[in-house]
């Protein structure tokens, strides 16, 4: 049986057990200090991204703010939120 490339329609929303709020580990701590980081589900940058108004810009930064206030987190991941 051949395998079936997703779309990216597919791919979004799909959430693989996410989000969830993990604490920073010991490798992390080292960048991004201690606390907890928020690691959300694609769904949710998405709905960040399409409120930003047209002719209007976000940065990735802002977005991980967003997620890490939403979860109640220290930060948001900088490699989802990305």
């Amino acid at each position: 049986m051949a395998y079936k490339k997703k779309t990216a329609l597919e791919k979004l929303h799909e959430s693989h057990g996410l989000p969830k709020v993990e604490k920073i580990t010991r490798k992390m701590s080292k960048r991004w200090g201690t606390g907890t980081v928020a690691i959300p589900a694609p769904r949710e940058v998405n709905e960040i991204m399409k409120k930003v108004s047209k002719g209007k810009l976000i940065t990735i930064n802002e977005i991980r703010k967003a997620i890490a206030k939403k979860h109640k987190a220290t930060i948001g991941c900088p490699i989802t939120c990305g």
